[in-house]
């Protein structure tokens, strides 16, 4: 994650002047749209693309994609936890999975 904030910012460091520039582009005050335009297609790609994991285990997060969309995911509700399911396994006694359950 922090390699790739560095590289991304890097490329936008070197290309921004380029870009600005009377000799090359000339683009001048336009580079804001460019950049807005990427911004609104990174909204667009986050919004039909990328999952609602929040407060979710990784038990649960295979069982989401499994069942629901990217766009479904914010409303997709767990059947059960991972406790639960070692409790019906017999993994862990009735009273740690209650403590787990909490």
């Amino acid at each position: 994650s922090t390699a790739s904030n560095w590289l991304w910012n890097t490329i936008i460091v070197v290309i921004t002047p380029y870009m600005v520039g009377g000799e090359h582009a000339n683009l001048i005050s336009s580079v804001f749209f460019i950049w807005g335009g990427l911004c609104i297609i990174a909204f667009v790609y986050s919004y039909f693309l990328v999952s609602q994991t929040k407060g979710l285990s990784l038990e649960q997060v295979d069982r989401m994609f499994e069942e629901s969309t990217s766009r479904t995911s914010a409303k997709w509700v767990p059947h059960e936890t991972f406790a639960f399911v070692m409790k019906a396994n017999g993994a862990i006694h009735q009273k740690v999975a209650e403590d787990m359950e909490k």
